[in-house]
């Protein structure tokens, strides 16, 4: 069997307006030797056929199709089936550019890493960001601390020896949704492996305004704070346990401020957060400061009035984006 360098792992649901660009920029990247896994999970639209469409026209393109399990199932489902030495994620919404991957797998190869992180481009329809991901040193304690502040947890811009997932008994946490990268990269990062550092952005992640992260109801909550645990669980025997800690009670907090407008009262906002507000100290130097103030006055029981603004801000941002693009 010819074992690729690479496994490509791409999971799909409901993305039929996105997925040919999607794979059409990998299969014209510069780097060949790679095999692409377009996962169907389960999805209602055309997204099936043209997986197969797609593993007809290319050999190196593998397509399966599974009852709908979520994107955390898909992916464990993608990495059993996956035969490359190394493995990254794409989501098909997003898109990679010709050259890039070339670059990264070069940088792994040489540095003989077991984790290469390079940068990526976050994006919407109006304006692009380069987002520097250079950790302060390679030292897998201080990437699994910075993993908490300045490196994204996504599994799309690191290239991973796929020995790593049977080695740490590694999978994708199921039933949640918004930091599954974040734990498996901390799943790794407490073990003493080797990381690498690749200077180049290829990735452009795309800024999609329907995620599920953007959903929110009482399971919503429930699920945050026993993402909390795991997190705590997970890191409990490791220097960054309080930081990881915090950091996911804070990612909590924030996202009941920005999405939980039709589920809090200010009333049952302020009670139900009221033990968070110590967070407000640790977090005010390291965050936006006009939400950092509105979510203090949310706390202090002005929540109503303070997402209205928060939410009539995002949408002055959109408009003077949209009026420069």
């Amino acid at each position: 069997m010819n074992v690729p360098a690479i496994s490509i792992i791409c999971c799909i649901y409901k993305m039929e307006a996105t997925l040919r660009r999607a794979v059409d920029s990998v299969l014209s990247q510069k780097f060949k030797d790679f095999e692409l896994l377009l996962i169907d999970d389960g999805s209602p639209d055309n997204c099936p056929a043209i997986c197969d469409e797609y593993a007809q026209i290319d050999n190196r393109v593998k397509a399966f199709h599974k009852p709908n399990g979520g994107l955390s199932d898909a992916r464990n489902y993608g990495l059993e089936r996956a035969i490359g030495k190394y493995t990254i994620f794409m989501d098909p919404d997003d898109w990679i550019d010709p050259e890039g991957m070339d670059k990264l797998y070069e940088t792994a190869e040489r540095e003989k890493a077991d984790m290469t992180i390079c940068d990526f481009y976050r994006e919407d329809k109006y304006v692009r960001y380069y987002e520097k991901q250079k950790p302060s040193s390679l030292e897998h304690t201080i990437v699994l601390k910075e993993l908490f502040s300045k490196i994204h947890g996504s599994t799309c811009n690191k290239l991973i020896k796929r020995e790593l997932y049977q080695k740490y008994n590694v999978q994708n946490p199921k039933g949640v949704y918004g930091c599954e990268d974040q734990y498996v990269m901390a799943s790794f990062l407490k073990h003493n492996i080797k990381v690498a550092y690749c200077p180049i952005a290829y990735y452009h992640y795309i800024t999609n305004t329907n995620s599920l992260t953007h959903k929110y109801d009482l399971s919503t909550l429930q699920m945050d704070k026993h993402i909390i645990h795991m997190f705590s669980e997970l890191l409990k025997d490791t220097e960054v346990y309080q930081i990881a800690h915090d950091k996911k009670k804070w990612y909590t907090l924030c996202r009941a401020f920005h999405y939980g407008g039709n589920l809090f009262s200010s009333k049952e906002f302020k009670k139900e957060f009221k033990s968070y507000e110590y967070l407000l100290h640790i977090m005010k130097n390291k965050n936006n400061m006009i939400d950092w103030c509105l979510i203090y006055c949310s706390l202090k029981g002005f929540y109503k009035v303070s997402n209205k603004i928060f939410w009539l801000l995002v949408d002055i941002k959109q408009i003077i984006k949209k009026i420069k693009a």
